[in-house]
């Protein structure tokens, strides 16, 4: 049985070692102010991480400046990926092997709090001494806090200020999954919905747009008695390559007709649809890279 539920949780917790693995005092030293997104192990916690859940970043070792505690927190941003845009937090590992052993990120938003900390010593002074990185020493990324001693914690921090929407959308492009200008990424995907709805309406079907409603799928195609729920990705190139949520796994897995359809190209008006029947799930996680196929 998992430890951590949705039920359960009320903080991701992300480790930092300024002592032995990463150069935070450099870091701080070369004006960054917060962190933008962290190492995590590809594993059902890193699956479970939202855009919109609350994260800390803990201090670990025994560095003289910054104390084993708390050091930030802030808020997932988006969802776990192993594809990833360069990071600006990449020169800053003392060990070159570590920083090329980075497959699997999280993109945040952590503010550092370099002027007030929460140090391990004042949690224990107020009675918070059963955190899991406090009876750990050792421990992979992430870990977490109940909504119990979260609670506890905020008597001292104050609340969690509110989320604000910052992710940017994923697009596809010659070089992978990857990050682009919001805007960009609005335009190709709208016009991959667009062709998709063009090109199944030229073959008998109606559709109804269900891409606000959180399903897992974009479009309920229906011609007849035959039904397809449609996830439709669009790509700003011709390598269909693209990225899969937690949701969109479950209903691919779920829903004997749920279908990928990656749209390659849509602003160009001479898109090719792609459509792959069922979606294996691979090792890599909750934010995936999935090839379709082109149909036959």
């Amino acid at each position: 049985m998992a430890l951590v539920t949705r039920e359960t949780l009320g903080a991701w917790l992300l480790r930092c070692n300024p002592v032995t693995t990463w150069d935070l005092a450099s870091f701080v030293a070369d004006g960054h102010d917060r962190v933008r997104a962290w190492r995590v192990q590809d594993n059902y916690r890193s699956q479970m991480m939202e855009p919109g859940d609350p994260v800390f970043l803990w201090t670990t070792g025994t560095h003289p400046i910054y104390k084993r505690g708390i050091l930030g927190f802030g808020y997932v941003t988006d969802y776990a990926q192993s594809s990833f845009p360069d990071n600006e937090g990449d020169d800053y590992w003392f060990e070159a092997a570590d920083r090329d052993s980075v497959i699997y990120r999280v993109p945040v938003d952590i503010p550092l709090r370099l002027s007030n900390p929460l140090t391990n010593e004042e949690l224990h002074a107020v009675g918070i001494r059963d955190l899991e990185v406090q009876r750990q020493m050792q421990g992979a990324n992430p870990s977490w806090v109940s909504k119990k001693q979260l609670a506890k914690i905020e008597q001292l921090y104050g609340p969690f200020p509110p989320f604000t929407e910052s992710r940017q959308p994923v697009h596809v492009s010659m070089h992978g999954a990857g990050f682009g200008p919001p805007m960009q990424n609005k335009l190709v995907e709208t016009a991959a919905m667009e062709e998709v709805k063009h090109i199944w309406g030229a073959q008998g079907w109606d559709h109804q747009d269900v891409s606000g409603d959180k399903m897992g799928w974009d479009i309920t195609f229906t011609r007849g008695d035959e039904t397809a729920r449609v996830e439709v990705k669009g790509s700003g190139s011709d390598h269909p390559i693209v990225l899969l949520t937690t949701n969109e796994v479950r209903a691919a897995e779920s829903i004997p007709d749920w279908l990928l359809v990656v749209v390659t190209d849509p602003r160009s008006r001479q898109a090719e649809a792609s459509a792959v029947q069922s979606c294996r799930r691979p090792r890599c996680g909750s934010a995936i890279r999935f090839q379709g196929r082109p149909q036959e």
